[in-house]
């Protein structure tokens, strides 16, 4: 796929169509079990118009509702995250279990009749665990999760996400449609461009793209090493010599050796996988330096390594296809296991105040961040009629490819 017209981009009805046969469809990466592990822990994950509440039940079973009480239609759960021994409505005090059961209404006996005994509790929704986080669904036959993710479990599973530890955790609204944000972190063409500081430590020239079957894509991008597209540095760069050091090295071993830094990180990696941190031997060479970015279709981005792991997460605008909202859940893993910590805080802003420097998002985020709204103006303009695709960008090409599929359009 080539190319295509901007109208996915900015038209209303675009935006319904995804709306019917993307967002109500498939499955979305919406919370870390972290967040879920004990009995009346709950988050809330809003997708455009919806909002799902997602509890622990008793059972210890992790369970989906739309979050949305049946009485008058009021918004059940306002906070992000949480822990309730029940969900009590704030308008006028219906209850409701973890397991989504209506316990307590005041004053039933006022309603003519009696209550329905079915069909007044929430309305749950498909949700399921994998890969570290609960999924859910807004498609109640929606197919099985181990199917959807059946490409994908491979490539991730053994990077434990489970087994990572929250450390930051960030929304911010961005005045671009949501599709421009995945389509960023879907290649690397711009990347010596935009982020020169790249070629310090990964190797974006020779990076791997692979294609999956349902919009699915993966890039590995060689680490431990410097841009082949420049020339070698005789002295390992700032970014290398915080990786040697880390490991035990000695940077100036390296002088004149740069190329050799990335087989020394395995090497000094693997020994430390027979003793101090075990889970290094769970990977191959390559994956103990090499930076993996894995997008599931429709917006689960997940940058990773075995230390760590960012899920990049577009979310659309409830009315606007101009505008979308972009979390950042930030993941770190330690050689041995990390004590119950405060998880941190939701800290949700608007793009403009990464702009002025009030918000950072990490450097390359942010530089990102900072072109992303005027390309969604040009967008607008009567000059631009249609997006042009290099070969690099070929994972853009597969997500629009199945994003076609999805919502019925043949180019």
């Amino acid at each position: 796929m080539r190319s295509f017209p901007k109208d996915r981009y900015i038209s209303e009805q675009w935006a319904q169509q995804e709306w019917e046969q993307v967002w109500c469809r498939g499955w979305q990466a919406a919370a870390h079990i972290s967040d879920l592990r004990s009995p009346g822990d709950f988050v809330v994950y809003d997708i455009g118009r919806e909002s799902v509440l997602l509890a622990c039940g008793a059972d210890e079973k992790i369970r989906a509702f739309y979050n949305v009480c049946q009485h008058r239609g009021l918004r059940l759960v306002d906070d992000d995250c949480g822990h309730s021994p029940s969900f009590r409505c704030p308008y006028h005090s219906w209850r409701y279990s973890n397991e989504g059961a209506l316990e307590h209404v005041p004053h039933q006996e006022g309603f003519a009749g009696e209550l329905p005994e079915q069909g007044m509790g929430l309305t749950e929704l498909p949700c399921e665990v994998a890969l570290g986080f609960a999924w859910i669904s807004l498609d109640p036959g929606a197919e099985e999760l181990t199917e959807y993710l059946k490409d994908m479990v491979p490539l991730l599973g053994h990077y434990e996400f489970e087994n990572m530890q929250l450390m930051q955790d960030q929304t911010v609204s961005v005045n671009c449609n949501w599709k421009a944000v995945l389509d960023n972190f879907s290649e690397l063409y711009h990347v010596p461009y935009l982020h020169p500081q790249h070629r310090r430590f990964v190797d974006c020239t020779t990076a791997t793209n692979e294609l999956y079957e349902g919009g699915h894509t993966r890039v590995v991008v060689p680490g431990a090493t410097t841009d082949s597209l420049f020339s070698v540095p005789d002295e390992p760069t700032d970014i290398l010599i915080m990786q040697l050091t880390a490991l035990g090295l000695n940077p100036q071993d390296y002088h004149g050796r740069v190329p050799d830094i990335q087989q020394a990180v395995r090497v000094a990696k693997r020994e430390l996988g027979q003793s101090s941190v075990p889970y290094y031997a769970n990977f191959t060479d390559e994956e103990l330096t090499d930076v993996m970015q894995t997008n599931v279709f429709p917006n689960a981005v997940f940058s990773y390594s075995p230390e760590m792991c960012w899920l990049i997460r577009p979310r659309p605008h409830p009315t606007d296809p101009n505008r979308c909202y972009l979390d950042k859940l930030s993941f770190e893993r330690t050689a041995t296991p990390v004590e119950e910590s405060v998880r941190p805080e939701r800290d949700s802003f608007d793009y403009q105040d990464v702009i002025e420097g009030r918000k950072s998002m990490t450097d390359t985020i942010d530089q990102d961040l900072s072109l992303l709204a005027h390309a969604q103006q040009g967008m607008q303009s009567a000059g631009f009629k249609e997006v042009w695709l290099n070969d690099v960008e070929v994972r853009i090409s597969h997500f629009h490819e199945h994003l076609n599929q999805c919502v019925g359009e043949a180019g």
